[in-house]
């Protein structure tokens, strides 16, 4: 066998990673001074296909550069905190108490057929409605608080006629993406 019959006997198959890859615009942070902070910044930003805003929420006047290294780094994780927060969301549905199950059935109590309509397919039977309604799930904002005992709150809703709507399911994660809380907000 020559070594190039052996690398192609050889070669692996590239491994196939099921999650989605998002991409998420980077935030402008140079206007950010860390000796005289301000309590809010906020920018939207384009991530997918959608837009979500973002802002940063500070309760000290000053900060230093190992802090904003620290929210840049969770800014840049954006993407895999949502995935990672999907998975919260989900187990979240399966307990037997379940912010996320609440929130769900609220859509399917409040909005008649036709409403529902335009946001799941009705004729699906391979999913519940609720699992139709979770899949629509969008993320409009992520807010950062590196004072608070979270760091980020993630606001999930659903769009009804092409807007998010009004009320929010809502986590709050800790710096490094573990699950702090979910609730529900409007």
């Amino acid at each position: 066998m020559g070594i190039f019959e052996f690398f192609k006997k050889n070669k692996k198959e590239p491994e196939i990673n099921n999650e989605e890859i998002r991409i998420l615009e980077k935030p402008d942070f140079t206007k950010i001074d860390f000796e005289k902070l301000e309590d809010y910044y906020d920018w939207t930003l384009k991530y997918e296909e959608r837009e979500i805003n973002l802002d940063l929420n500070f309760e000290t006047e000053s900060t230093n550069q190992s802090k904003l290294n620290q929210i840049l780094e969770f800014v840049n994780r954006i993407p895999e905190f949502d995935n990672q927060n999907r998975n919260y969301i989900k187990s979240d549905f399966e307990q037997d108490v379940s912010m996320t199950s609440d929130y769900l059935n609220f859509y399917l109590d409040e909005l008649d057929e036709n409403d529902l309509a335009d946001i799941i397919d009705l004729k699906n039977r391979k999913k519940s409605r609720n699992n139709l309604l979770m899949e629509q799930l969008n993320l409009i904002r992520v807010g950062i608080y590196p004072q608070a005992s979270y760091f980020g709150t993630f606001d999930y809703s659903i769009d009804i006629d092409g807007e998010p709507c009004n009320q929010l399911l809502v986590l709050n994660i800790n710096q490094d993406g573990t699950l702090h809380n979910i609730t529900w907000e409007s």
